[in-house]
């Protein structure tokens, strides 16, 4: 491989699936790559959300000179374009660069991604140790490899000193889909409301937990159905016979759901539990002289890393902060390096690789200057008080990346005090139960934790120590446990002295920190961004880049909405518009249910027909429905997110 840029890509482009708004690759990714001679550099991170303002950005680009002008004005700031990458991957035909990396074709490429964003965080620990690789995510893309579908969808490995099988593994993904599907909420509500209420079932399920086959998903969908069936009948009658009672605290729906979680946990932890027994049994290794590298979207299932990392006692923990699909283009581009090099060295830094924005104090003024009541530089002891006083808006250097706030795009406050929690929860617009997490000096995370390892990218839940729990309780869970990000001087220094002074003044090395949006908004990604969200909250003081900003004037910001990313990615701007662009490309009326089936089945795909030629209209629409029926496919399930 030579020496230069390189590109690896996380993205779709279709003109069927971005007027559809089909759900194709969603949280979609870039990764800027250097290498010199045997040294790989990740130089940029970005996810697409940032910029669209679209929350797990799944819009496919309308075509691929939509794709390259977005790429391109990325890649502007380093004076560099697309024709200057030696390999690009992850998207085909986005460009004469674009290079297919070899994998198991047994396996699905995406999950093949997952697994190589955990496994090569640290070329040091890949080549000296041995780690257990287990990729258990929802499900695969197919834009690599067409028959994604017809794959093995999750990938395990062994990697021992560098040298890594790969096999099929079982993920609890899927499961997770589901309950999704069927309340309406996000895996992180659901994971969240699981530990909140402390309603939970009395009746034996060992028999409807167990799952004799994991790899198949009707058998697993049919016992959660029945699990499901079984919680939305209890009713207050069967209390302390079926289930210990309803929290005073929670709706009676809500009740129910987190007794379900909590069933559904069980069953995730024996899903794990049985992918890493196999690999123990048949590879040999022992888990004390082995690491454990988890990624994939149920790697940000906090309590059960924690829970594998106790009952096995792994020498580590390896998983990216981008541990769901946002981290996709690292794990494509690691996988590249390791098939074109084999040996290279790469050390995944910190998680601070996204964007940087500059903050020109007189442009400022002069924009906010009715809202500024003033700047000063950014002095330690000031940000504690302010901190100590009420929430801040904190907005420093680059950004972090993946879902998670790790401390450059946050809210801090005080975690002395419920009130803090509660008013960062109304600042969110989040139900009042839902947690809020610490940063923690590394060194200090053994005083104040149980159990507790080095977490740096907010992946782990530990339980509170006894007795300091009275002294930090907004960042405590109802179970008394705290999904904690430790933080080293090296990562954060900045932050890092802010929370030593903080120790120093309350004796507490903790802050609390959760993530700068609103609700349902991807993390803030500019400046503007800041002061419009600080202006509609009624947030009096923000940090930026070094400098404290004073606020006032709240009342006269007569924005009541997010503020606009500079992203645009849809291509039409009303609903005629879209219907009128949808005619030109499918002039002969092929049912949308036909197209989303062409982005299922290999046989379907749309590139070997020309859809607006009436003659392979007919052809196609002839052949889908015969595969359709073959396949017994339920559309309705699937459109508008495959």
């Amino acid at each position: 491989m030579k020496d230069g840029f390189y590109l690896s890509t996380y993205i779709h482009y279709d003109q069927i699936a971005h007027l559809l708004d089909l759900n194709i690759r969603h949280d979609q990714n870039i990764a800027l790559w250097r290498k010199e001679s045997d040294n790989v550099e990740l130089i940029h991170y970005w996810e697409l959300e940032r910029f669209s303002g679209y929350k797990g950005h799944y819009k496919s680009f309308y075509d691929r000179n939509e794709a390259i002008h977005c790429i391109n004005r990325l890649l502007s700031e380093y004076k560099l374009s697309i024709d200057e990458m030696i390999e690009i991957w992850g998207t085909p035909g986005l460009s004469d660069s674009c290079t297919e990396i070899p994998f198991d074709g047994s396996l699905a490429y995406h999950s093949i991604g997952h697994l190589f964003s955990a496994l090569l965080l640290d070329t040091d620990i890949f080549y000296k140790s041995n780690i257990i690789g287990l990729a258990v995510d929802g499900g695969p893309d197919n834009v690599v490899d067409a028959d994604a579908l017809t794959k093995y969808y999750y990938a395990g490995c062994v990697s021992i000193q560098g040298k890594v099988e790969t096999f099929p593994i079982y993920s609890p993904g899927m499961l997770w889909d589901y309950a999704r599907h069927k309340y309406k909420l996000r895996e992180g509500t659901l994971m969240a409301l699981g530990s909140a209420s402390k309603s939970e079932l009395l009746i034996n399920l060992d028999e409807l937990i167990l799952i004799n086959n994991y790899s198949c998903l009707e058998q697993a969908y049919q016992k959660i159905d029945n699990i499901m069936t079984i919680i939305d009948s209890l009713k207050e009658e069967d209390k302390g016979i079926k289930f210990n009672y309803f929290d005073e605290n929670f709706s009676v729906q809500d009740n129910k759901i987190s007794m379900f979680v909590k069933v559904l946990q069980s069953i995730s932890y024996r899903i794990m539990e049985h992918n890493i027994n196999l690999i123990l049994e048949k590879s040999g290794l022992k888990p004390e002289e082995t690491y454990l590298a988890v990624s994939g979207g149920f790697g940000l299932n906090c309590p059960t890393n924690t829970l594998l990392m106790s009952n096995y006692s792994f020498k580590g923990f390896i998983a990216p902060p981008c541990i769901n699909d946002s981290g996709l283009s690292l794990g494509i581009g690691l996988h590249a390096f390791y098939s074109g090099l084999r040996k290279f060295n790469f050390k995944f830094k910190n998680a601070y690789y996204g964007s940087q924005s500059d903050f020109d104090v007189e442009n400022y003024k002069f924009e906010y200057g009715h809202y500024i009541k003033n700047i000063t530089p950014l002095t330690i002891e000031q940000v504690v008080e302010d901190i100590i006083e009420d929430p801040i808006v904190w907005f420093n250097d680059r950004a972090e990346i993946g879902p998670r706030a790790l401390g450059s795009r946050s809210l801090l406050a005080d975690p002395r005090n419920m009130e803090s929690k509660d008013k960062l929860n109304i600042i969110k617009k989040r139900q009042w139960w839902r947690p809020v997490a610490p940063i923690v000096l590394a060194e200090e995370v053994n005083e104040w934790f149980e159990s507790a390892y080095e977490s740096p990218f907010m992946l782990s839940t530990f339980e509170i120590k006894e007795n300091k729990l009275d002294k930090i309780p907004s960042i405590a869970h109802l179970d008394n446990s705290s999904r904690i990000q430790s933080l080293k001087k090296e990562d954060n220094p900045i932050l890092y002295e802010i929370i030593v002074a903080f120790k120093k003044n309350t004796g507490i090395p903790i802050v609390c920190n959760t993530s700068l949006n609103d609700n349902d908004e991807p993390i803030i990604n500019s400046i503007e961004e800041v002061f419009n969200f600080a202006l509609r909250k009624q947030i009096k003081i923000i940090y930026i880049n070094g400098f404290r900003i004073t606020l006032f004037n709240h009342s006269d910001f007569s924005e009541e909405k997010c503020a606009k990313r500079k992203l645009k990615v849809v291509k039409y701007t009303n609903e005629n518009e879209r219907l009128k662009m949808l005619q030109e490309v499918n002039p002969h009326g092929i049912s949308h249910d036909l197209l989303t089936a062409s982005f299922l089945v290999p046989k379907l795909t749309l590139k070997n027909y020309n859809i607006t030629n009436k003659k392979d209209a007919e052809t196609f629409q002839k052949i889908a429905g015969k595969v359709i029926k073959f396949h017994d496919l339920e559309l309705s399930s699937i459109t508008g997110d495959i």
